[in-house]
């Protein structure tokens, strides 16, 4: 193993916007020169997956280890997607990318090293300072000597709830035992769980993470408005599975990973929810999808809203644009009032007071109540790299995220339902299921894309 070669230090600066990097990336996705850019769309893709890689290691990396004392991370990749964090290291591959180690050594900089893997592709990034035989795991760790090396598990004491747990827990059984027996007992007992470090380490963003991410929930938006139209829908004759594969099919020739099976819901003036069955879209139908894609590990989760038109109908009814008023109203509060550094249970509290304050009925159910008047339900999660990503969460459901603190320039899902009473639907409530990825900046929340406006029509 190669001890003598030790990288160049660079100069770590709290992340910030740096404009000339966005110009620069921007660049490279419109230069023509007659060589790689005219065929291979996905060697950029590659590309940029590394600017952001390095970024991520340059200015994200070293704060979070420090910031939760863990001196050495150690990440097994063995392949196959084993791993749920290999894409943010390298490629997926058949064997894996080895075992990845990041060291604090000191200084401005943290060290990172592969041990085995397959090379490649990891190795061309230049992410990484050097490659090394895995056998000389103990010798590495030993030279190093860490008092806290952080593992890739869970620390959770319950079997469920299980989901936003994985992205924390990929180290296996049998790896986790393998690797104190490696170790040996003086390093062994220095493992901890690395489910904090991961969490920051994901949440907060680098410039060219947002670009990209920022690419993938346009296209979402465009897809699903196209969904929402008399393109795809003809009422009384197209189901709601009609519309969720229409989607899925869009999705796949358009090179886009899948996320999960589009929600179609449908609002009739019943009250009564109906999603992804083969009821027929009728006039009168409050009409809603929920859907996420991917593409070069960025996934998104957003929601759409529109109305299906009556024969006598030519523009949205007053009932409808009060209800999608309400919800407008809502989502400027969030706006104005989500900031990093808070717990998001904390965050949570001072909406609830908000939305108290404006006239609204907080409520925690995601249905409406009984009781009279407008109701709100506020559920915001960690997005970017999953379509619910490991972040702290502004969601009462989720109780291990909510209790972490809201990292800045983070990707967040801003999810929330207004239920307003109309005389339309004889005092029953209309639901606005409304969900748009934001970043939380110190100036609030500063939208990915254009958040809706207006209900989509549909006649």
């Amino acid at each position: 193993m190669n001890h003598n070669y030790f990288p160049k230090k660079g100069i770590i600066n709290n992340m910030r916007i740096n404009f000339s990097k966005v110009i620069a990336i921007i660049l490279l996705l419109i230069i023509n020169d007659n060589g790689l850019s005219q065929n291979y769309e996905v060697y950029y893709d590659w590309e940029l997956s590394c600017t952001a890689r390095k970024d991520k290691f340059d200015f994200i990396l070293p704060k979070v280890m420090r910031r939760h004392n863990i001196d050495m991370w150690i990440i097994i990749d063995k392949g196959h997607g084993a791993e749920p964090l290999y894409r943010d290291f390298g490629p997926a591959t058949s064997y894996g990318n080895g075992i990845i180690i990041f060291t604090d050594r000191g200084g401005d900089r943290i060290e990172r090293v592969v041990l085995g893997g397959e090379g490649g592709m990891i190795e061309d990034c230049g992410a990484f300072d050097y490659f090394a035989d895995p056998n000389d795991i103990k010798e590495f760790v030993t030279e190093r000597n860490p008092s806290r090396i952080g593992a890739n598990y869970s620390t959770a004491k319950t079997l469920l709830p299980m989901e936003g747990r994985h992205a924390v827990d990929g180290l296996s059984y049998t790896d986790y035992n393998n690797l104190k027996k490696e170790l040996g007992k003086i390093y062994a007992a220095r493992l901890v769980s690395a489910e904090l470090l991961i969490s920051d380490f994901r949440s907060e963003r680098v410039i060219g993470e947002i670009i990209e991410f920022s690419k993938v929930a346009n296209a979402t938006i465009r897809l699903i408005s196209r969904a929402l139209s008399n393109e795809v829908v003809v009422v009384g004759k197209t189901t709601q599975l009609d519309i969720g594969w229409w989607l899925e099919d869009k999705r796949q020739k358009l090179g886009f990973e899948r996320g999960w099976q589009p929600t179609v819901y449908l609002s009739p003036p019943n009250g009564i929810e109906i999603s992804n069955s083969t009821r027929v879209v009728q006039p009168g139908d409050i009409m809603q999808i929920d859907w996420g894609i991917g593409k070069n590990n960025y996934f998104t989760d957003l929601k759409r809203v529109a109305y299906v038109l009556r024969e006598n109908e030519t523009e949205i009814p007053s009932w409808v644009q009060k209800s999608f008023d309400n919800s407008v109203t809502v989502r400027n509060i969030i706006q104005r009032n989500v900031k990093p550094g808070k717990t998001g249970e904390n965050i949570l509290e001072e909406l609830r007071k908000l939305v108290r304050k404006a006239g609204f009925i907080y409520t925690e159910l995601e249905r409406p109540g009984n009781v009279p008047g407008i109701e709100v339900n506020i559920g915001m999660h960690s997005a970017g790299n999953l379509g619910h990503d490991q972040g702290g969460s502004i969601f009462a459901i989720y109780p291990i995220r909510k209790k972490y603190v809201v990292q800045p320039n983070s990707i967040i899902s801003v999810e929330f339902i207004v239920f307003t009473p109309v005389e339309k639907w004889n005092g029953r409530k209309v639901p606005m299921n409304i969900e748009e990825n934001a970043l939380i900046t110190e100036r609030g929340i500063e939208w990915l894309h254009p958040p809706q406006n207006h209900v989509l029509l549909i006649r």
